[in-house]
């Protein structure tokens, strides 16, 4: 054990060396890790014991299911995704911030629910320029829902799923402590927000040990020691119980971040900030505040007021952008549909847009006609591979 450890981190991993069940063990385990200083110096203690932590959670999720009744339940907090599902959280505080009053603003829904404790998910639809937004108005997060306190397990898992969090701060009160508990429960809960995934893949092998492999020029430019950095990797690997792995790592990474890549339950999530409540005193200078704070992870912060209608007119636009998805109409027989396809800027393809109308079309494909009014040629036949711009008209032939 390190000397730069406190007495009572110290006392706390005995413990856990000490504890008898899984549930003990994870305990003590997390105790400890909330007790240790992040430093430098407590780098490699921290993340060694981050995934032990992990491994453990893991083999406690395998008990309980199979501990669980096959008896299948639907669950209200399940909730089936229609268009681009937007998920508004919140800290649980009475009066709330203002979540059902915004999901009424936007889709008329819950109208008399405002003003109330929501125990289940409230849902709405919200449309702009015929691009369908499910807003959920979701129970409020309360401090320990990452271990199910208040339903947060249900809530929780919802969120991973959704295509965008939506943070609500009531900017009457403390927004430092509210962000806090919010972030605090998501990283605990194993979703990652506003990162990309680390640059960084671990492949299970049947043999040869663990390797590390550096397979770019900042990938090599790490660490001035990459022999002490692949030793830290390796431990890290095996306390994650991987014997034999491939390691490759393509950028910039972390200790931490090899942990996070260890863990398959770890999901990246969009989200913003809406600062609600902004006809009350002072709290254009708490939304000030607010942006200064959490701008750099937060890209997105808007401070609104359903009472003065203070909200933007181009929302649906917003969270388009910054989703990075692109709208797409099909035309069949001359005539384009009135609602657009959504799909991801990044696989704008015709073969994914084939594929998202049936999968059929893929193998029946013989050639695309692309209706692009911006271009010079307007009009263009086009194979599975091109890529699409925002607006596109695509018309699929078979063979």
């Amino acid at each position: 054990m390190s000397s730069n450890l406190p007495p009572q981190a110290k006392v706390k991993y005995q413990e856990y060396l000490d504890a008898g069940s899984l549930e003990e063990r994870i305990k003590k385990l997390e105790e400890f890790l909330s007790l240790v200083p992040k430093h430098k110096a407590t780098e490699k203690i921290v993340a060694l014991n981050r995934s032990r932590l992990a491994k453990l959670k893991k083999e406690f999720e395998k008990k309980r299911h199979k501990q669980k009744s096959t008896q299948k339940i639907i669950s209200p907090f399940s909730i089936k995704k229609e268009g681009i599902q937007i998920i508004l959280i919140s800290d649980f505080h009475i009066p709330g911030a203002g979540k059902t009053s915004l999901l009424n603003y936007l889709t008329g829904a819950a109208k008399e629910k405002i003003g109330k404790f929501t125990p289940i998910p409230e849902i709405g639809i919200y449309e702009y320029n015929k691009i369908r937004y499910q807003i959920v108005d979701m129970p409020s997060i309360m401090e320990g829902a990452s271990n199910g306190i208040g339903n947060g397990k249900e809530i929780l898992s919802q969120l991973r799923s959704c295509d965008l969090i939506c943070v609500c701060i009531d900017l009457s009160r403390n927004y430092e402590e509210q962000m806090n508990l919010l972030l605090n429960e998501l990283n605990n809960a194993n979703i990652r927000i506003n990162i990309p995934p680390p640059p960084i893949t671990i492949e299970k092998t049947g043999s040869n040990k663990i390797q590390v492999l550096y397979l770019t020029s900042e990938a090599k430019n790490i660490n001035e020691n990459l022999d002490e950095l692949t030793e830290r990797i390796k431990e890290i690997v095996h306390e994650g119980g991987l014997r034999n792995a491939i390691v490759r790592v393509y950028g910039r990474i972390t200790l931490e971040k090899v942990v996070d890549a260890l863990n398959p339950s770890i999901v990246y999530k969009k989200a913003i900030i809406i600062g609600t409540k902004g006809d009350l005193a002072h709290t254009q200078e708490v939304f000030e505040n607010l942006k200064k704070l959490y701008s750099e992870t937060f890209p997105i912060i808007i401070g609104t007021s359903v009472k003065k209608s203070e909200f933007p007119d181009n929302f649906g636009e917003i969270l388009l952008k910054y989703l990075d998805k692109i709208r797409i109409y099909t035309m069949n027989s001359g005539i384009i549909a009135e609602k657009p396809l959504i799909i991801d800027k990044e696989n704008a393809t015709v073969k994914e847009v084939a594929n998202k109308i049936h999968r059929s079309f893929v193998e029946l494909f013989d050639h695309a006609i692309i209706i692009r009014e911006a271009d010079r040629q307007k009009r263009k036949k086009v194979g599975t591979e091109y890529q699409l711009k925002d607006n596109d008209v695509i018309e699929l032939h078979l063979i």
